[in-house]
């Protein structure tokens, strides 16, 4: 079977600098992952769209169960999550930065990818 990251939340209104929906994501290393696109400028008159790929470091998940866990080692569901990311200023650890991809299906297929070479690193630390 093949590792993926797993959606767990697509939000419109948030604290995050952009005006476009940020995706979170259940990773296999238990950390959450979201992305999110804003614009930049590449010169004048001219701007460009970037996607965001980033750490939440408040919050992380058990991919195996789906439960998600506060840095306080408080088990929550889905709807305190929703209302925990949506608040102003965010803990993110960013992890890149693309500006090659044009949609959020282009970005998801890179965080799938990462998904799945973190599924190979857990299945060989548990060997």
């Amino acid at each position: 079977m093949k590792t993926k990251a797993m959606l767990l939340y697509k939000s419109y209104m948030t604290y995050f600098p952009t005006s476009l929906p940020v995706y979170f994501y259940g990773m296999p290393d238990n950390k959450i992952y979201l992305i999110y696109a804003r614009f930049y400028d590449i010169n004048f008159n001219k701007s460009g769209l970037e996607f965001v790929f980033a750490e939440q470091e408040d919050i992380s998940i058990n991919y195996e169960t789906g439960q998600i866990i506060t840095r306080e080692y408080l088990k929550i569901d889905l709807n305190d999550f929703k209302e925990f990311v949506d608040r102003p200023d965010p803990r993110l650890k960013i992890v890149n930065v693309f500006r090659n991809l044009d949609t959020y299906s282009e970005a998801q297929v890179i965080l799938n990818e990462l998904a799945a070479k973190m599924g190979k690193v857990n299945k060989l630390a548990k060997i």
